[in-house]
């Protein structure tokens, strides 16, 4: 087992019956960083970041970590796993780390202020 950090934007749960069939499953969406190594000028061109879904073993998880505020940093504890054809990583326990800090926002510039002197006439 390994454990793997990610920032966290989203996350979702549902723990409930649809059709008689008993469904719990949860997922956080965190964001992922574009392979840019192999950008071509006018050929072929990534930049940013994207999303992933990492599924989670349940809902519960999600709905222990519902009242953290939105990005945050979470450590994934994450499994290989087979069925002799394919393998896919499968998370087994997730946990928050710390709150992502947002940049800070700039300072609204002021309104040009107007000369006293000036009078306006309703019509």
């Amino acid at each position: 087992m390994s454990s793997v950090v990610v920032e966290v934007i989203g996350m979702k749960a549902f723990k409930g019956f649809v059709n008689k069939e008993g469904i719990n499953s949860g997922a956080l969406f965190c964001r992922v960083k574009l392979d840019d190594r192999y950008n071509k000028p006018g050929e072929n061109f990534k930049a940013g970041y994207s999303v992933e879904e990492w599924k989670m073993p349940d809902a519960d998880t999600i709905f222990r970590m519902q009242h953290i505020p939105t990005p945050f940093m979470a450590a994934l504890d994450v499994e290989r796993v087979s069925n002799g054809r394919e393998t896919k990583e499968m998370v087994v326990g997730a946990r928050p780390i710390e709150t992502v800090k947002a940049a800070p926002a700039e300072a609204p510039k002021p309104a040009p202020a107007q000369p006293a002197n000036e009078v306006r006439k309703v019509a």
